[in-house]
């Protein structure tokens, strides 16, 4: 029995998908909700935080909290609420986009106050584009391990011939083991770490 199936769980693993571009019919985003699909047919709760949607100004410590938009505030609740993160990029110059970044130095400082991270928390790396989506996974990597993220071992890299875009739906089967492998690290790790922390209560 796989870790994800113990009745030690006593909610669904919470996920996060964080990706996109500000491109309103964006493909990455399409690669993300499709892997939020599989998670969810794993079992897990998801959550999308698009780009596009969330449509945030340039980070600038400077405004003040309340100052900030909806979207903002509502994009640390989540980030704080997840027990495990998916972020998605598309392939801009070889490397993570600007605005994709610019979602996750969002989470640096919140009024010169707390830091927003993932926690030591799970994280999966994915990246849409052709041979160059590998420099995004580095280039991912680097971030979230600077946000206290453990990345679990599999990462993916989605060629175009992968997607079906009208069905946003994976259709590559190397492609979709891959997804499938990645999900379960996801929901395994992050299901250990919330029966360790309610054993610690326990305690």
């Amino acid at each position: 029995m796989s870790i994800i199936d113990s009745p030690a769980s006593s909610r669904p693993v919470r996920i996060l998908g964080i990706g996109g571009s500000v491109r309103e019919t964006s493909i990455t985003r399409n690669v993300l909700s499709a892997i939020l699909v599989e998670a969810a047919k794993a079992g897990a709760e998801t959550v999308l935080a698009d780009v596009h949607t969330l449509n945030l100004p340039f980070h600038n410590p400077d405004v003040p909290f309340a100052e900030r938009p909806a979207a903002y505030h509502w994009l640390l609740d989540e980030v704080r609420a997840a027990d495990a993160y998916v972020i998605a990029s598309p392939t801009y110059h070889g490397t993570v986009p600007g605005a994709l970044k610019n979602v996750l130095d969002c989470l640096h400082i919140v009024d010169g106050g707390e830091r927003i991270t993932f926690a030591q928390r799970p994280v999966g790396l994915v990246a849409y584009g052709g041979p160059s989506a590998l420099n995004v996974v580095n280039a991912l990597s680097h971030a979230a391990r600077s946000m206290r993220g453990f990345i679990v071992p599999t990462s993916v890299t989605v060629a175009s011939s992968a997607l079906d875009e009208p069905m946003q739906a994976i259709v590559d089967p190397t492609t979709h083991a891959r997804i499938t492998a990645m999900v379960g690290e996801l929901l395994d790790l992050a299901t250990l770490q919330k029966q360790a922390q309610r054993e610690a209560v326990a305690v």
